[in-house]
C-alpha cells in the first residue's frame, strides 16, 4: 500500500475529526455548556462509561454521573492524586484517568471505564486533543467573561481571606487564654482566683469593656449577687444582676436593647449565673459572642470542678483503704506502659492476695475485716518507693505499679518488703490477727496492655497461693511466697478459671455424686460409720476427686453452695439407713473456711432438720489447719458447731514433716482446750508404722491413742492399706480405722445391702466416738482373719 495514502487518509480523519468538535463546542452559548458538551465529545470519542470536567471542587459537566447524587468527593480526590478508581451510584467503581485543560488553569478532564481496561494511548492523545480544543473555545469565545467572573471571585476571597484572618486570630487568643484558664483549674487554683481570671480575660479579649460575673449564692437561698467584676468604670451591680435575670435557660443575649449583653453560667444543668459584658447599647459581633460564650462555659467549669472535684475523687478511689481502685489503677498502667517507650524505664506489676484472710472475716465479722484491710493498706504504703502506684482491686487483693531500669529486680525487693510487713500480727478488736501475703509478678513486655499484664500477676499470684498453702505451725504468720508470671503460669491460670466456670455450672446441674467409706472398729472389724466422699463426674475429664479441684476453685461462690449440697445429701442418706442399722454414724468433712464461717453452724442445723437424723450421728471432721487461725476464735466457732449436736473430729493429726518420723502440725497442748469429741491420725503416719521408721511411728501412735484416752478422745486411724499396719495400730490401742485395705469407698445404692449382711457381734463399751454396736463385718477381708494372719 502507497504510503502517501494511508498518510492522506489519516490526515483527513484528523481534519474531520477537527471539524467535528470544533462544530460542537462553537455552537455553545456559554463557557459551562462548552465544558459540558466537551463531556460528552469525549465519551462519544473514547467510548468512556464516565466523563467530567472539574474546576477545583466543582463539576461544570459530565456523562455518566447518574441524575441525583454526584460523586464529588470521589472526583475530588482522583483529581487530586492524577488518576485512580471512585464509586458511581449505579456503575460501582470506575477507574480514571485525568487530562489537563492546557488554556483554562485548574480545569480537568476525567474519564473512565468500569471495566479496568485502560484508556488506550491513542484515546488518550485524543481526549487531549479536545482538551486543547476546549481551551482555545473558551479563551476565544468567553474568555471576558471567565476572566471577569475570576475578577470577583478573587475580590470576594480577599475580603473573605482578611475576615478569616481577623476571626482566626481572635479564636487563637481565646484559644490561648482558655488553655491557661484550664490548666489553672486541672490546678485547682482557688475558685475565687478563677472567677477573677474569668471576668479579667473576657474584658481583655473584648476591648476592655466592663465585665461582672454573677452568680446564686447557696448561702443566701441562692439570691444573685456579683462575684467578679472589672472595668472602669464597672457594670452597676443593678444593671448586671437585670441582665442576668433576663436570661432565658441557657441562652446568650448580645444586647443592643439599651442592655449589657450576657450569657448563661450553670452546674449539672441548672443556670446558677451569667457572665454579663457592657456593650453601651451595640450588638456584639459573632467574634464577640463567641468570647462570651466560651468564658460563660468557662466558669461553670470551673464552678462544676469544684463541685464534683470530691465527687470524682471517690469514683477513683477505695473508701475503705483510701488507696486508688482498680480503674485508676489501670489508667496508671496505661500511662506508665506508654512512658516506657520514651524513658527506657521497665514496668511491672504485683498482684497482691492476703493469705488467712477470709478466716478472719468469717470468724470475727466484716468489721474486723474492714479494719484488718485498712491496715494492711498503710503498711503497704510504708513498702513503697516514691515512684510506686499501690491500689485495692477489691476483697482482699491488692495491686502495685513499680518502674525502675530493672523492673523485676526492683518489684522482688517490693515484694520482700510486703511480706515482711505482713508477718508481724495486726492487732484487730483487742486479737492478735495474722494474715500474711501470696504475691504474683509480672514485667511488662512489647505488646501486653495494662489489663493482659494485671491477669498476668494475678495467674503468678495463684501459683504463689498454691505452693504457700502449706500450713505452718501454731501462731505462726502465714507464709508470703511470690511467683514471677510464665507461659506455664497462664496455662494453669486458664485451666483454673474453666474449672471455676465448670464448678458454677457442674453445682447447677447438679453434676457431683457421693460416695462412702466404711468405719471400721479394730477389735472385731464391724462396720460402725461412713464417712462421705466427695466425687465430680466431669463431662470430659471424667471421675474426679475433691484433690482435683476444689484447692483451685477455693474462691468460687459455688463451693460454699457444694458443701451445703454435701451435708444435706448425706445427712438424707444416712437417715435412711439408720432405719436398718440404728447406731450407723456418718462423717462429713469440712474445710477450714466452712469450720470458721458463721454460717456454719446454721447449715448443720439446716441439713439435720431437713433429713431428720438425729445430730448425735453426725461427724464432722475438722482440718488440723484451722489451728493456724486465731485460739480463740476456733474455739469459739467448733463450739458452736458441736452445739448442734454433731460431734467433732480433728482430722490430719500429727502428719509426719520433712525429716522422717518427725511430727508436724498442731501441738499436743491444744487438745486441751479444743471443743472435740476425736482426732483422726494422718495417714502420712500410718504409712510409717510397717516402714523404716516404723517403731517412732508406733510410740508416736501409742502416746497420741494414750493421751486420747486420758482426754476421752476416740481416735481414728486414715489410710490403713497392709496387714501389718491394722495389727500395730491394734496393739498401740487404737480402736477405729479406716482404708482401702478395710473397705474401699462405694456408691450410696451398695450401703444398703452392705448393712443387711448382719452384725458382728457383741462389742465392749468404747469412747463416745466409737458406736457400742456394730453393723457389718467387712467382708471378705474380715479384720479378724487380718490379725490371724498377722500373728
Amino acid at each position: 500500500m502507497d504510503v502517501s495514502e494511508v498518510i492522506a487518509g489519516r490526515l483527513e480523519q484528523a481534519g474531520d475529526l477537527l471539524e467535528h468538535v470544533l462544530a460542537e463546542l462553537s455552537g455553545a452559548d456559554g463557557e459551562r455548556e462548552v465544558l459540558t458538551r466537551a463531556a460528552a465529545v469525549v465519551a462519544d470519542l473514547v467510548d468512556a462509561d464516565v466523563v467530567a470536567v472539574c474546576e477545583g471542587g466543582h463539576v461544570h459537566g459530565g456523562v455518566g454521573l447518574g441524575q441525583r447524587f454526584l460523586p464529588e468527593r470521589g472526583l475530588a480526590r482522583v483529581v487530586r492524586d492524577g488518576g485512580g478508581t471512585f464509586a458511581v451510584p449505579g456503575l460501582g467503581r470506575v477507574r480514571a484517568v485525568v487530562v489537563e485543560v492546557p488554556d483554562l488553569a485548574g480545569v480537568r478532564v476525567v474519564v473512565g471505564r468500569v471495566d479496568d481496561v485502560p484508556v488506550a494511548p491513542a484515546h488518550l492523545r485524543a481526549v487531549q486533543l479536545v482538551a486543547r480544543l476546549v481551551g482555545l473555545v473558551v479563551l476565544a469565545r468567553h474568555g471576558s467573561e471567565r476572566e471577569r467572573r475570576l475578577r470577583r471571585q478573587g475580590a470576594r476571597g480577599a475580603a473573605e481571606r482578611d475576615r478569616l484572618q481577623q476571626a482566626l486570630a481572635q479564636r487563637e487568643q481565646v484559644l490561648t487564654t482558655s488553655v491557661r484558664f484550664q490548666r489553672a483549674v486541672a490546678g485547682r487554683r482557688p475558685l475565687p482566683e478563677l472567677l477573677l481570671r474569668i471576668a479579667t480575660s473576657s474584658s481583655d479579649l473584648l476591648g476592655a469593656r466592663p465585665v461582672s460575673l454573677v452568680l446564686a449564692d447557696p448561702r443566701s437561698q441562692m439570691r444573685m449577687r456579683v462575684v467578679a467584676a472589672v472595668g472602669d468604670p464597672p457594670i452597676a451591680p443593678d444593671r448586671a444582676l437585670a441582665a442576668a435575670g433576663g436570661l432565658e435557660g441557657f441562652g446568650v443575649v448580645v444586647g443592643g436593647d439599651g442592655g449589657p449583653a450576657a450569657a448563661a453560667v450553670h452546674i449539672n444543668g441548672r443556670v446558677v449565673g451569667a457572665l454579663v459584658v457592657e456593650t453601651d447599647g451595640e450588638v456584639l459581633d459573632a467574634v464577640g459572642a463567641t468570647v462570651l460564650r466560651a468564658f460563660a462555659e468557662h466558669a461553670s467549669t470551673a464552678l462544676s470542678h469544684a463541685d464534683t472535684v470530691r465527687v470524682v475523687e471517690a469514683a477513683s478511689t477505695d473508701p475503705l483503704t483510701n488507696l486508688p481502685n482498680r480503674a485508676t489503677l489501670l489508667r496508671h498502667l496505661e500511662v506508665a506502659l506508654r512512658a516506657s517507650a520514651g524513658d527506657g524505664l521497665g514496668a511491672a506489676v504485683l498482684f497482691v492476695d492476703l493469705d488467712g484472710f477470709k478466716a478472719v472475716n468469717d470468724s470475727l465479722g466484716h468489721a474486723a475485716g474492714d479494719e484488718v484491710l485498712g491496715r494492711v493498706a498503710r503498711r503497704l504504703r510504708r513498702c513503697l518507693r516514691g515512684d510506686d502506684f499501690a491500689a485495692r482491686l477489691g476483697g482482699d487483693e491488692f495491686a502495685v505499679v513499680v518502674r525502675g531500669h530493672e523492673p523485676e529486680r526492683a518489684a522482688r525487693r517490693l515484694a520482700e518488703r510486703v511480706c515482711a510487713e505482713l508477718a508481724s500480727p495486726v492487732q484487730v478488736h483487742g486479737r492478735a490477727v495474722r494474715v500474711g501475703a501470696s504475691i504474683g509478678l509480672a514485667v511488662a513486655t512489647a505488646g501486653v496492655g495494662a489489663a493482659e499484664l494485671l491477669r498476668r500477676a494475678d495467674s503468678a499470684m495463684y501459683r504463689a497461693k498454691a505452693q504457700g498453702r502449706a500450713p505452718g505451725a501454731v501462731g505462726e504468720a502465714p507464709p508470703g511466697v511470690v511467683v514471677v508470671f510464665e507461659p506455664d503460669v497462664h496455662e494453669a491460670d486458664v485451666l483454673r478459671r474453666q474449672l471455676e466456670s465448670d464448678l458454677q455450672r457442674a453445682v447447677a446441674e447438679e453434676e457431683f455424686e457421693l460416695v462412702y467409706q466404711p468405719l471400721v472398729r479394730l477389735s472385731d472389724g464391724a462396720v460402725v460409720g461412713v464417712e462421705a466422699l466427695l466425687r465430680w463426674r466431669h463431662r470430659t475429664r471424667g471421675l474426679l476427686e475433691p484433690g482435683a479441684f476444689l484447692g483451685g476453685a477455693e474462691r468460687s461462690p459455688a463451693v460454699d453452695s457444694l458443701w451445703r449440697w454435701v451435708l444435706r445429701t448425706a445427712c438424707a442418706r444416712a437417715a435412711q439407713w439408720r432405719l436398718e442399722a440404728p447406731q450407723l454414724s456418718l462423717t462429713v468433712n469440712l474445710s477450714v473456711q466452712h469450720a470458721l464461717s458463721r454460717s456454719g453452724p446454721r447449715d448443720v442445723l439446716g441439713a439435720l432438720t431437713e433429713a431428720g437424723l438425729e445430730p448425735g450421728a453426725l461427724v464432722l471432721d475438722v482440718p488440723a489447719q484451722v489451728l493456724a487461725a486465731d485460739p480463740d476464735v476456733v474455739a469459739a466457732r467448733l463450739a458452736q458447731l458441736r452445739a448442734t449436736g454433731a460431734r467433732l473430729v480433728l482430722d490430719d493429726f500429727a502428719a509426719v514433716g520433712p525429716a522422717a518420723g518427725g511430727l508436724a502440725g498442731p501441738s499436743l497442748a491444744a487438745l486441751r482446750w479444743l471443743p472435740v469429741d476425736g482426732l483422726k491420725l494422718d495417714r502420712s503416719l500410718v504409712a510409717e508404722l510397717d516402714g523404716p521408721e516404723g517403731p517412732r511411728a508406733a510410740a508416736s501412735v501409742r502416746t497420741l491413742c494414750e493421751l486420747g484416752a486420758a482426754l476421752d478422745l476416740g481416735v481414728v486411724a486414715e489410710g490403713v492399706e497392709r496387714t501389718e499396719q491394722v495389727r500395730l495400730l491394734q496393739e498401740a490401742g487404737c480402736s477405729l480405722a479406716q482404708g482401702l485395705l478395710l473397705g474401699s469407698p462405694r456408691t450410696a445404692t451398695e450401703v444398703p445391702a452392705a448393712l443387711r449382711e448382719g452384725a458382728a457381734g457383741p462389742v465392749p463399751q468404747l469412747p463416745d466416738l466409737a458406736v457400742p454396736v456394730p453393723v457389718q463385718v467387712v467382708p471378705p477381708r474380715d479384720v479378724r482373719r487380718l490379725l490371724g494372719r498377722s500373728g
